[in-house]
C-alpha cells in the first residue's frame, strides 16, 4: 500500500463481516501487519538500519545490515504464538466490541479454543494492553480496600455456575467534599498486610495519605 499513515475507518474493519471478507488466512493477517508496522519503511529493531531487508517466510525478515531475523510479530501481544493469527484477530475484535464483558469460557466456546488455560492466557493478554506500565501514583488523600470480584459463569448451572471469586484491592482517590478521583485495582495474592503493603506502594505516592477500614490480617 502505498500510504504514509494508516487512518481510521478507512485502513481498519468496521464491522465483523468486513473483518471476515479482508482477512481469510495467517498470511493476510501478516501482511497487515506489516504495513501497520513498517508502512513509513522497515527499520530494524536490532541495528535501527532503514530500508534493506529480506523476506525469509511467515512474516519473518533478515536485516540486511546486520544480519539479524526480525518477525513483525515481535513485541506485540502476538509474540511466540501458537493460536493462529485468524483467532487472535477474532478475538481481539470480540474484545474490542463486546458492551458487556468477556470471560475466558465465552472466547473458549466462541472461537472454539482447544483449552481454557489457552483462551484466559489470551483475554489475559488482551487486557493488559489496555494499562499503560508508566501511568502516575495515586496522590492525595486515597482510600484503600479490598474485596472479591467474581460471580456466575454464563452457561454454567448450580455450584459450576458460581465461578470463581479473586481478592482484589482498589485504591481510589478521595476529592473534597465528596468525590472520587483516580481508581486502581490489582488481584492480591492474599489478605494479609503483606499483600495490601504491596499494593499500596505499586499504586500509591509515598507521600499520599492512605485511608483503610480494619485491614484483617
Amino acid at each position: 500500500m502505498d500510504l504514509v499513515r494508516p487512518r481510521a475507518a478507512l485502513h481498519y474493519p468496521r464491522s465483523a463481516g468486513e473483518l471476515q471478507s479482508w482477512f481469510a488466512t495467517d498470511a493476510d493477517y501478516l501482511d497487515y501487519l506489516d504495513w501497520l508496522r513498517w508502512h513509513g519503511g522497515f527499520i530494524c529493531p536490532r541495528c535501527g538500519h532503514v530500508g534493506g531487508r529480506g523476506a525469509v517466510a511467515d512474516g519473518r525478515y533478515k536485516c540486511s545490515s546486520c544480519g539479524g531475523r526480525i518477525s513483525v510479530t515481535a513485541g506485540t501481544l502476538f509474540d511466540r504464538r501458537r493460536t493462529p493469527l485468524t483467532v487472535w484477530f477474532t478475538a481481539c475484535w470480540m474484545f474490542a466490541t463486546g458492551k458487556g464483558g468477556m470471560s475466558a469460557l465465552s472466547l473458549q466456546r466462541a472461537l472454539q479454543i482447544g483449552s481454557y488455560p489457552t483462551a484466559w492466557a489470551m483475554l489475559h493478554r488482551l487486557r493488559s494492553v489496555l494499562v499503560c506500565p508508566g501511568r502516575e501514583w495515586l496522590t492525595g488523600m486515597v482510600e484503600v480496600d479490598e474485596t472479591f470480584i467474581g460471580g456466575e459463569e454464563a452457561g454454567l448451572r448450580g455450584g459450576r455456575a458460581r465461578g470463581k471469586k479473586v481478592l482484589t484491592g482498589i485504591a481510589v482517590e478521595v476529592t473534597q467534599p465528596r468525590d472520587m478521583g483516580r481508581c486502581r485495582m490489582a488481584p492480591l495474592t492474599d489478605a494479609s498486610a503483606k499483600s495490601l503493603h504491596a499494593f499500596v506502594t505499586d499504586h500509591i505516592e509515598p507521600v499520599a495519605t492512605v485511608i483503610t477500614d480494619a485491614w484483617q490480617g
